[in-house]
């Protein structure tokens, strides 16, 4: 065996933080994927825009979400509106342990 095959590889694995927002009754949901960097970011004000999908009752919708100002914002198909105007600080944000 050489040195080489005994060394342990390391894989620079990029942790991302889940944010999921619920309205309508909590019978709505969507959830989004960002970096830490990037949620760090959107609590301190940066404006983000992504879509994704939402679930309500089995069913799957489009949704846009949308920060600015710390805030977050949620519309969905045909002009819907789910979250409007919220602190994204109220979302629930699942922060995964650095393994590393």
């Amino acid at each position: 065996m050489n040195a080489r095959s005994k060394q342990k590889v390391i894989v620079n694995k990029r942790v991302n933080v889940e944010v999921t927002a619920y309205w309508g009754n909590d019978d709505a949901e969507s959830t989004i994927k960002v970096s830490r960097r990037r949620w760090k970011a959107i609590l301190n004000g940066a404006d983000y825009t992504t879509t994704a999908w939402s679930w309500y009752e089995g069913k799957r919708y489009s949704v846009t979400w949308r920060f600015a100002n710390g805030n977050v914002s949620i519309d969905g198909e045909d002009g819907m509106q789910c979250v409007l105007d919220q602190p994204a600080s109220s979302l629930i944000a699942h922060i995964p342990s650095d393994t590393r």
